[in-house]
């Protein structure tokens, strides 16, 4: 069982090393070169399911300890993540939604509530206040998340290919920012506790709001409303999935 543990560990830092590398690379990329862009972040998804499969055997080996309660709530949403993020481009692409698309969006309601439900339990044991105000945030966050993704998923239709690609990039950082949070809480102990848990946030924050002002110039700029089919005629569209940067 140490040996495994031993393993279990080490594929856990590698992997989520490997994240914090390809991360940044994939940002980056993003706008200069599309088809590396790919290649990094499907580099940047395997290491994240690998990170999320380790947390997920780590709690149940301390499911009484609190920090491994939140790393297994973090895990859930950071799953949900990538695969919404991925799920997102196939969208993009024409692809229609399923049941398994649905099924995600119940996992992280479901862990929403329950990191809502830890908030709730520590702050009237009067124990563990910093984690119980970690999981209402990030528990409150899950299910605003899940009610935005669900009401989309419901009515595609009204959903742009540009819409879909800005739940793309949203979802991927929203990843990066969970997995780069549990890295400097396990690592970067000489920060202030606030730093630690906070920083990545205000840090991807920026970017955040860089990608979703570019997203909404692009749909200005081909005079995009609500639904492509009736603001815009065919030959409109195929000019802009020849010219749009984020559709090539």
């Amino acid at each position: 069982m140490e040996i495994l543990g031993s393993v279990l560990l080490f594929l856990h830092v590698a992997a989520g090393s490997l994240t914090l590398v390809t991360g940044p690379l994939a940002i980056f990329y993003n706008f200069k070169n599309p088809r590396r862009h790919r290649r990094v972040g499907k580099v940047f998804f395997y290491a994240m399911l690998v990170v999320c499969a380790t947390s997920v055997v780590g709690y149940f080996k301390r499911p009484d300890e609190v920090f491994f309660q939140f790393l297994l709530g973090i895990a859930a949403i950071v799953l949900v993540n990538i695969i919404r993020g991925v799920r997102a481009i196939r969208l993009m692409q024409g692809g229609a939604i399923t049941r398994l698309d649905f099924a995600f969006v119940a996992l992280m309601g479901g862990a929403g509530l329950w990191m809502l439900g830890k908030s709730l339990g520590y702050a009237m044991a009067g124990t563990s206040m910093v984690f119980a105000i970690l999981f209402g945030i990030f528990g409150f966050a899950a299910v605003l998340d899940t009610g935005t993704t669900l009401r989309r998923f419901s009515y595609p239709q009204q959903m742009h290919r540009l819409d879909w690609y800005g739940m793309h990039v949203g979802s991927m950082l929203g990843a990066f920012t969970a997995a780069t949070t549990a890295f400097t809480v396990n690592v970067a102990s000489f920060l202030p506790w606030y730093f630690q848990w906070f920083g990545p946030v205000l840090l991807m924050l920026p970017l955040q709001i860089y990608f979703g002002r570019k997203i909404k110039d692009e749909k200005a700029r081909f005079g995009f409303t609500k639904i492509p089919g009736e603001d815009m005629p065919v030959k409109g569209m195929q000019n802009h999935r020849d010219t749009c940067q984020f559709c090539r």
